[in-house]
C-alpha cells in the first residue's frame, strides 16, 4: 500500500529536518504526500497495520523526542499548498503558508488575516493550534474547516461555540485537516502593506527570528503574560547546553546548536517550577510535544 503513494516514502527519517527547533529522532515510516489520495493511502495503511499516525505541517511549535516518533509521520507541508479566493473569501489547503496566504490576499485587496504576520505556520498548522496573536487569532476568520476521515472520505466542519479556545482546535476524532475556509475583508493594499511591515519590524525588534525555536513556549496566564512571569523569575538568557531562554524574548527557547529535547524539557521544568514556587502560577505549555521526552 505505502507502494502506491506518489509522494515520498522514507523510513527512519530524522524529524529534526522538519522541525523549526532542529530537533527530533527519526520517524519509523515518513510520508510526504503528493496530493489527498496519498493521504487516504498513509491512513489506510496506518489503520490496517494499526500504527500510530501524527501529522506535521512546517514543524513549527513542536518539540520531537530525541528518541523518534513510532508510527507513520504524515508531513503536509509542500502537499495541499494552492489557495483559492472568491470574492472575500479564501479556500486554503492545509499546506498553504500563513505567510503565503497574506500576500497572495493582500495582492488582490483582501485583508484581516495581516494580524497573523510573522507566525511561522502552514494553514493546517495555525488552525490545529489556533495560532493568533494579541490582534487577532485565525479562528477569526475560519468558516468552516475539512478534513479527511479515517474511512478516506471527506467532510466539513463548521466550527461552533466551544470549538477554538486558547491554542487548541478541537477535531472530529482520527481525522486529517487539509484545508480551511476563511472569511476576509477588502482593504487597499497599501493600508496591508504598511500594516504587515510595522509588524515585522516590531516581531524582528522583540524576538529572536534568526535563531532556532518554537515560538512562545507558554501561555499567558490570565491577566498576565508568561514573558513577565519568567523576567521575574530570574530566568532570561538561561543556558542549558545548547539551549537557552532567550536573552531576547524570555517566552521563547532557542537552539544555539545542539541541543537536545531533553535540554528543552529541563529548561521548560526550571521554569515551571520557578514561577510556580514565587507566583503561584502553574504555567501550560504552548507547542505541542511528540514521541515520548
Amino acid at each position: 500500500m505505502l507502494g502506491e503513494i506518489r509522494g515520498e516514502v522514507r523510513f527512519k527519517e530524522p524529524l529534526s529536518f522538519h522541525t523549526s527547533l532542529r530537533i527530533g529522532g527519526p520517524a519509523d515510516i515518513f510520508v510526504i504526500p503528493q496530493d489527498v489520495e496519498d493521504i487516504r493511502l498513509a491512513l489506510s495503511f496506518a489503520e490496517r497495520e494499526q500504527l500510530p499516525m501524527e501529522v506535521i505541517g512546517g514543524g513549527n511549535n513542536l518539540l520531537v523526542s530525541d528518541r523518534g516518533v513510532r508510527g507513520v509521520v504524515l508531513k503536509l507541508e509542500g502537499c495541499l499548498g494552492r489557495a483559492e479566493f472568491n470574492g472575500e473569501e479564501a479556500v486554503a489547503g492545509a499546506g498553504v503558508s500563513l505567510s503565503a496566504l497574506i500576500r497572495e490576499a493582500a495582492a488582490l485587496n483582501l485583508g484581516g488575516i495581516e494580524c497573523l504576520v510573522g507566525v511561522p505556520a502552514t494553514v493546517g498548522g495555525a488552525v490545529a493550534m489556533n495560532a493568533g496573536t494579541q490582534d487577532g487569532g485565525i479562528a477569526d476568520f475560519i468558516s468552516a474547516v475539512y478534513f479527511l476521515y479515517p474511512d478516506g472520505t471527506l467532510g466539513e466542519f463548521k466550527p461552533g461555540a466551544g470549538s477554538f479556545s486558547y491554542n487548541v482546535f478541537t477535531a472530529p476524532a482520527g481525522s486529517v485537516l487539509i484545508g480551511a475556509r476563511l472569511q476576509l475583508h477588502r482593504r487597499p493594499f497599501a493600508e496591508i502593506q504598511k500594516d504587515i511591515k510595522q509588524r515585522l519590524k516590531q516581531k524582528k525588534s522583540t524576538q529572536p527570528l534568526a535563531l532556532a525555536s518554537v515560538g512562545c513556549v507558554w501561555k499567558n496566564p490570565p491577566g498576565e503574560t508568561a514573558t513577565r512571569l519568567i523576567e521575574k523569575v530570574g530566568l532570561k538568557g538561561k543556558r542549558l547546553n545548547g539551549a537557552e531562554i532567550s536573552a531576547k524574548h524570555a517566552n521563547f527557547i532557542v537552539n544555539r546548536g545542539g541541543a537536545a529535547a531533553a535540554d528543552i524539557k529541563a529548561l521548560m521544568q526550571l521554569t515551571l517550577d520557578r514561577v510556580r514556587n514565587h507566583f503561584g502560577i502553574a504555567l501550560e505549555p504552548e507547542m505541542k510535544t511528540m514521541g515520548e521526552i
